[in-house]
């Protein structure tokens, strides 16, 4: 257990090594990453100045008596088999939703929401990324969740987006992000698929439709009415063969995994078993780091493959 003033310390020389790290425009990032900073179990990410404490164990309340300024502070415990939304520790427990910046782009939070408040900042290098590799093309994000990446790939000029997820209300959260940068989801290319992956790669397969770009950022486990359990050492090679068949020539596919016990080169080997299975070349293949505020754990697995 470390006591108040030693976990200051660790908080401010945390947050000081992170200046000038991060892009410019953007207010959502770690400030604290667990051992990497010295301390097990204990996260600490800030949202617009609104502290999210993510813990194992003991809830940190020390934390509390950190003079780093912020608007709030809620805690929530990290635990798989009971996956409850962040509580209130500090500020008002009524301004839950708020707006975020990343690189000049906005996204809406919310803390009241659930396990997860609306966006993944490890994914931060990646969204950059497909904002840069977008421009003019169909771009399709499999498991979109509140279609982060879509938003990422219409900033960087994509003709149109396509977002797959199981969740009808957070393809709605998706569009409402669309909107917080200054696209109307209900004009132009942007489609909002509902369903399970599967089915939608199977079915534009069928009808011939090609995409530049395909995202692929799957939970480790999942269930769909349809398919049952998706496991990632069981179906990613299949998930990756499936997305690489609908992507046209001199196209890209980004595929990640966040499984902990999953090495970096076992997973960028169900990647390119899935595309070989497709009848696809691996042209190019990039293993992508996390970035920089996150200096524990490398758990996020990320594979750029041009085709």
């Amino acid at each position: 257990m470390f006591g108040a003033e030693i976990l200051e310390a660790l908080l401010n020389t945390a947050h000081r090594a992170r200046k000038g790290k991060l892009p410019d425009g953007t207010d959502a990032y770690r400030i604290f990453d667990g051992g990497g900073d010295g301390r097990e179990g204990v996260f600490v990410d800030t949202f617009a100045g609104h502290w999210l404490v993510s813990f194992r164990d003991r809830a940190p309340r020390e934390i509390l008596s950190s003079r780093l300024p912020r608007e709030s502070v809620w805690f929530k415990r990290l635990d798989q088999d009971n996956k409850l939304a962040p509580t209130c520790a500090e500020g008002d427990p009524e301004r839950a939703a708020f707006t975020v910046r990343e690189g000049g782009m906005h996204y809406h939070i919310d803390f009241g929401a659930g396990y997860s408040q609306g966006i993944f900042l490890d994914q931060r290098d990646n969204r950059a990324l497909v904002t840069r590799r977008s421009a003019g093309l169909r771009v399709l994000n499999c498991f979109s969740y509140t279609c982060a990446f879509s938003v990422a790939a219409a900033a960087g000029g994509a003709e149109s987006t396509t977002s797959i997820d199981l969740s009808r209300p957070y393809l709605d959260w998706g569009k409402r992000n669309f909107e917080l940068n200054g696209v109307d989801p209900d004009e132009g290319e942007h489609y909002f698929c509902r369903g399970d992956v599967f089915d939608w790669l199977g079915q534009f397969r069928r009808k011939g439709r090609l995409f530049g770009g395909v995202v692929l950022d799957p939970p480790t486990f999942s269930r769909s009415k349809g398919r049952g359990v998706f496991r990632v050492e069981k179906d990613y090679a299949a998930l990756a063969e499936a997305a690489a068949r609908l992507v046209g020539e001199g196209g890209w596919l980004l595929a990640t995994c966040n499984q902990r016990g999953l090495s970096g080169r076992r997973f960028a080997s169900f990647v390119r078993d899935g595309v070989r299975a497709a009848g696809r070349r691996v042209a190019a293949l990039e293993d992508r780091p996390m970035p920089p505020d996150f200096t524990g754990e490398p758990y996020l697995k990320s594979v750029l493959v041009d085709l």
